[in-house]
């Protein structure tokens, strides 16, 4: 299944997290074709979640924000608690299998 745009835009924050990184850097790490990464670092600077600074020159490097590190947080949190709905339903048919075998057990 594609990637939705929150999950392409929190691979490249992820990626950013530990240290400002070269735009070619970053769609090595996302696994992102540069024109779709250009795009997305577009907007992530235009919202202020990231900042685009030269270095040496022409070279560019990519820093997240404050701003952009509290987005981080809060899409991670978001996708853990995805994972935890998703595997609701999981526990709750474990919950009753179990009960079924105990029931099983100790009509025996």
């Amino acid at each position: 299944m594609p990637l939705s745009k929150l999950d392409k835009y929190l691979n490249i924050l992820e990626a950013l997290v530990d240290r400002p990184l070269k735009i070619d850097q970053i769609a090595r790490r996302t696994k992102m074709k540069l024109q779709v990464l250009k795009h997305h670092l577009a907007f992530l600077v235009a919202n202020g979640v990231v900042d685009e600074r030269k270095f040496r020159g022409k070279h560019a490097a990519y820093v997240i924000t404050e701003r952009g590190f509290a987005v981080f947080k809060t899409l991670r949190a978001l996708k853990y608690l995805e994972k935890l709905r998703d595997s609701l339903p999981i526990v709750e048919e474990a919950r009753e299998i179990a009960s079924v075998l105990a029931k099983q057990k100790y009509s025996k």
